[in-house]
């Protein structure tokens, strides 16, 4: 007999993944030099993206991960900074200390994260969220601003704004962001079959935001906000915070290459930077709280489509046997009635009862007879399969088939296979043919004429159907079968 081994939980150890922080280390490196030499320029102290992007990191994983995980990332960030920067060693370490300080402040306010629609209702996510955005940023500037005035000779005040407004904007714009790229509504944005008019409508966003920011003799800035909205509108918030980090990325970027309406400083009546910081900020604030109450509404809208198809789904199906019930079945034949007398087209209906099913009810109890009938309607419904058939309940242990566009002849051949499919279910059942389960079954068609109704369909369906249980039951019984006993009955008669 073998003995389950048990390891003592002193000796079970996590395993730390250095691969994980060899990666954040070299996307973070690579990160630097693109923000270096593309994106941001010098104008990382208006707007900084990255620890934003580290704090989603961190909030979707288990905390016991974070040292490595941030060690990979500060490494990364202090090799990107030695060579595009040039910043001094000591310098260097400082930053990158007071950096692990803000996220992993900022983290540590935030839910953790699973997914999208679940993080979004967590209780007091907004309060959570700007105190991250806030507090982390803050607390951290206030060391920076001392560490810049005494290695640069910076102001406080300068010192605190390139340090923590910067990184504020970053975390406001791209935390979001980073999580949103977490969810199924982004990645249904790039998917066919909306990739195409999602990179269209980014794409139009980005050329509109590319002429707000890079002119300068019109003022354009007031167009930013519209545009996001109706991003917002076409794209969900997936797409609009896209927009938006591109727009903080275009107002830096044009910025601090002498173009659009902040790179002249006479025209403002505060610093350049500062103004930029003062735009975007006033963006975030504005539109980040509208568009999450987007996304909650939708969320909500879709949520309750559902529930509304999931009634309409229970008030239309009958509850034992998962098949139509009797009301979806009076509706239908109704259309189809109208149908087939609009265009002169045949309908046929089925009428189907179990055989002897009170002698089984009283031999297994109603429980097997709810199971027997479950089975019966599952049978009959992997046949039904044609567009525009139904299978219904119609009330006990009887069912009716409606087949439009079918005579009478396909229709009795088409009930002789729901009557070998029901037998070759093999039920036991002592009173039954053959010792088994078996169902008769009442064949009808016509084709509708004026002054007619439907009624009449499902009384000759009915007619026929008594017929088959005359007859001997297990069977199908149809107009023709009719005629012949009527035929039989005067020849006896006389």
């Amino acid at each position: 007999m073998l003995q389950e081994q048990s390891t003592p939980l002193s000796r079970i150890t996590i395993e730390p993944d250095w691969r994980l922080m060899l990666r954040l280390a070299t996307l973070y490196f690579l990160a630097i030099a693109l923000l270096s030499k593309v994106a941001l320029g010098d104008g990382w102290h208006i707007f900084w993206p990255l620890n934003g992007i580290t704090i989603a990191l961190l909030i979707g994983r288990p905390r016991r991960d974070w040292l490595l995980m941030l060690a990979g990332i500060e490494l990364g960030t202090a090799i990107g900074d030695y060579f595009m920067y040039d910043i001094a060693p000591g310098s260097e370490i400082t930053e990158r200390f007071l950096s692990m300080f803000e996220v992993t402040l900022s983290a540590w306010l935030l839910p953790q994260f699973t997914t999208l629609d679940d993080w979004l209702r967590k209780p007091g996510l907004y309060a959570r969220f700007a105190a991250a955005v806030i507090i982390g940023p803050t607390a951290s500037g206030l060391f920076a601003a001392v560490h810049y005035h005494l290695a640069d000779g910076l102001d406080y005040v300068t010192a605190f704004n390139n340090w923590a407004i910067a990184d504020a904007l970053g975390i406001g714009a791209m935390l979001p962001l980073a999580i949103a790229f977490r969810s199924p509504e982004t990645r249904a944005l790039f998917k066919p079959p909306r990739l195409a008019f999602s990179l269209a409508a980014l794409g139009a966003a980005l050329a509109i935001m590319a002429v707000i920011f890079g002119v300068g003799q019109y003022p354009l800035i007031f167009i930013l906000y519209p545009l996001l909205m109706l991003v917002d509108y076409l794209l969900g918030f997936s797409g609009s915070m896209i927009a938006l980090c591109c727009a903080c990325l275009l107002a830096v970027y044009f910025t601090e290459h002498g173009y659009g309406p902040f790179a002249n400083a006479s025209n403002l009546a505060m610093s350049r930077d500062f103004a930029v910081q003062l735009y975007l900020g006033f963006h975030l604030l504005g539109f980040l709280p509208i568009s999450i109450l987007f996304l909650e509404r939708r969320r909500l809208h879709k949520e309750l489509k559902e529930v509304l198809a999931q009634t309409v789904a229970l008030a239309s199906t009958d509850a034992l046997t998962g098949v139509a019930n009797r009301r979806t079945l009076d509706q239908r034949i109704d259309e189809q009635w109208r149908q087939a007398l609009r265009h002169q087209t045949p309908l046929a209906l089925l009428m189907i009862d179990v055989d002897q099913f009170k002698q089984y009810n009283d031999e297994f109890g109603h429980q097997a007879g709810d199971g027997c009938l479950r089975a019966i309607a599952t049978t009959l419904g992997k046949h039904v399969c044609r567009a525009g058939d139904l299978i219904a309940r119609f009330g006990g242990e009887e069912f009716v088939v409606l087949l439009p566009y079918e005579e009478a002849e396909g229709a009795k051949t088409f009930a002789e296979i729901l009557r070998i499919a029901v037998f070759e279910l093999a039920i036991r059942h002592s009173a039954g043919i053959s010792g088994r389960v078996t169902v008769s079954i009442g064949c009808a068609a016509m084709i509708p004429q004026e002054g007619q109704g439907f009624q009449q369909l499902l009384e000759l369906a009915d007619e026929m159907l008594y017929l088959a249980k005359r007859c001997g039951r297990d069977r199908v019984c149809s107009g023709g079968d009719l005629l012949a006993e009527k035929q039989s009955s005067r020849k006896v008669g006389s």
